[in-house]
């Protein structure tokens, strides 16, 4: 199939975007210690600016200063305070750097019940909207994951008959193995229990929802001015939004509790303040699930009725994806490819036709395809833009076979909650770009006075 409609321009809100690829958002765990945008980090985005996306998602930055946002664990980049913009503005220019290049931020309050708060800070439990502690079901591990869970020397799959007996479990035969490996965890990997069965978080005041509001629309407004072209709230896979969206970890019956409308009020009082701030035009939207796909969460059709609130309250394009912790399988990281294409043609109808967002591609031309057909907008590669940053320039240049193609072997994520430094199976340079410098210095990219200031160089005498 031809590729060429990959590389059509496209608008999102006042933002003019070089070709349909984005990188999806990723949490590489890069940033420095505290939260600041590290070398490392500006590295990794360049190397992909540099290999042809024409536009990058930055991982999600937590817009909370509160030790309750129950995220510090993952390490991840804070927009939390005056202090990070430096940095936060520096990462921008870098991507600005490459030519068309341009970067959305994606903001999220903290994890809530999928994390919990700095170890030092024990006594501190995660704020949520709920006191409901996730549970991951192992019914939902895909083989991505068991190849990774083997690799840490844990058999206790195997010894149940592998991924497909496991799916394939009544709830009464799923209950002796989930205790079994419960046990099994808190004695031998404490550090993984918490993930599958996660700590009670702490119910959130009124107040404290208020400030968690506050918070999210002067960091976002910030961003802006500090040069991102576009910001993305992170409201997916069961994170603290979608803990608020969802009635699977929503139980409040206030005004942020019960009917749709109530448990999108976060969302919606986020983004009708925000664009009340910025104006009609620029890029402002929401990743979301398109499907929790568990018992008692999120369907596609109450996701659909969210994206006709979010829409209303000043949304301009939508990033789709599917899931939470609690079914890990297809939250994340699927097995295959193009399994999240099938939300995006409801919530595009729900929001009148604004762009939309699809993640989950290995091959140029099923993602192709989707755009053709007219299922999405833009494509995003998460997974494979980590095996691959170059993905876009060769297949622009016809050079489709020389894509290094992610193996879906799941150990990127691994890395992430092990945790250490992350790598990929399939491209030895991945989270050590910054020592590589021929992965992202070229001058035919730079920007105009970048170039202009290279060229006047070579013309000073040596001495």
């Amino acid at each position: 199939m031809n590729t060429g409609i990959l590389f059509e321009p496209i608008q999102v809100g006042n933002v003019e975007l070089k070709n349909r690829i984005a990188m999806s958002p990723m949490n590489m765990g890069y940033t420095g210690p505290e939260g600041y945008a590290s070398e490392q980090t500006n590295a990794w985005y360049a190397t992909r600016a540099r290999g042809g996306f024409g536009l990058i998602i930055t991982e999600c930055a937590v817009a909370n200063p509160y030790p309750w946002r129950g995220s510090d664990g993952l390490n991840p980049l804070l927009a939390d305070s005056q202090k990070k913009y430096r940095q936060l503005s520096q990462m921008a220019d870098v991507i600005h750097s490459y030519k068309g290049a341009k970067v959305f931020i994606q903001l999220s309050p903290g994890w809530g019940r999928q994390g919990h708060p700095d170890l030092v800070k024990e006594m501190i439990a995660a704020g949520a909207p709920s006191a409901i502690p996730l549970e991951m079901d192992l019914r939902n591990i895909n083989h991505g994951w068991a190849r990774q869970i083997k690799r840490l020397g844990v058999t206790l799959l195997e010894d149940f008959g592998g991924v497909e007996t496991l799916r394939k479990m009544s709830d009464e035969e799923y209950q002796g193995v989930k205790e079994i490996v419960h046990g099994y965890l808190r004695e031998k990997l404490p550090e993984f229990y918490h993930i599958v069965r996660g700590q009670t978080p702490r119910e959130l005041t009124i107040r404290e929802i208020e400030q968690l509001e506050d918070f999210m629309v002067d960091q976002a407004c910030a961003c802006y001015k500090l040069g991102f072209d576009g910001v993305e709230l992170h409201t997916p896979h069961g994170y603290l939004l979608h803990q608020f969206l969802s009635p699977r970890s929503n139980a409040r019956s206030d005004r942020y509790g019960g009917s749709t409308e109530n448990r999108a009020r976060v969302v919606t009082n986020i983004l009708e303040r925000i664009r009340a701030r910025i104006g009609p035009d620029k890029a402002l939207g929401c990743r979301l699930s398109g499907d929790e796909l568990m018992p008692g969460g999120l369907t596609h059709d109450e996701t659909c009725a969210l994206v006709k609130l979010f829409s209303d309250a000043g949304a301009n394009f939508f990033n789709v994806s599917q899931g939470s912790y609690e079914n890990p399988g297809a939250a994340f990281a699927p097995d295959g490819e193009d399994e999240f294409t099938r939300w995006a043609p409801g919530i595009k109808a729900a929001s009148a036709g604004r762009p939309v967002i699809t993640p989950g591609f290995l091959k140029p031309q099923t993602a192709a395809a989707a755009l053709a057909g007219g299922r999405t907008d833009l494509i995003s590669l998460g997974r494979q833009a980590i095996a691959d940053p170059y993905w876009p320039a060769k297949v622009k240049a016809g050079r489709s076979a020389d894509i290094v193609a992610c193996a879906r072997c799941q150990q990127c994520y691994m890395n992430l909650f092990e945790p250490r430094w992350i790598r990929c199976a399939v491209n030895p340079t991945a989270g050590f770009e910054k020592y590589y410098p021929e992965l992202w210095q070229d001058e035919g990219l730079m920007d105009v006075r970048a170039k202009s200031f290279m060229d006047k160089r070579r013309d000073l005498p040596r001495i």
